[in-house]
């Protein structure tokens, strides 16, 4: 029977738990879940594996809720604009009432496109005016 031979590298599996150990850090402190003993796992697995540092120093990841897909806002925005909204403040309102969400959203979805409409407005004026 050959002998078994072990990788002495675990790079890949380090950098996996990682950043698993983030996001289950990140999870606790931010959303207080339940999880701190999924954590001492993790550590263990870590320090096995040759993990050089403190894993307690591996710092949380914090997840923004994604409201839009991909290019799903841009496409919001110019056909809102193209229907007549002047504003950005209407052109938000419409995307809001468009999704059927509440009218508190209307602000962050505002500031979330803000700079790109007024980059995009000032291309479109200076496009008319020449």
């Amino acid at each position: 029977m050959p002998p078994i031979v072990r990788s002495t590298r675990y790079e890949h599996a380090i950098n996996t738990l990682v950043a698993k150990r983030a996001e289950i850090s990140g999870a606790i402190r931010f959303k207080g879940a339940n999880l701190a003993d999924q954590l001492q796992h993790i550590d263990a697995v870590l320090l096995i594996l040759g993990y050089q540092g403190d894993p307690a120093l591996i710092t949380p990841l914090r997840r923004k809720p994604n409201r839009f897909r991909k290019g799903e806002l841009y496409r919001l925005i110019v056909k809102h604009e193209a229907e007549g909204s002047a504003t950005n403040k209407e052109t938000a309102r419409r995307i809001v009432q468009a999704k059927g969400w509440g009218v508190s959203l209307v602000e962050p979805i505002r500031h979330q496109g803000t700079k790109n409409w007024q980059r995009r407005k000032a291309s479109l004026n200076a496009i008319h005016l020449n």
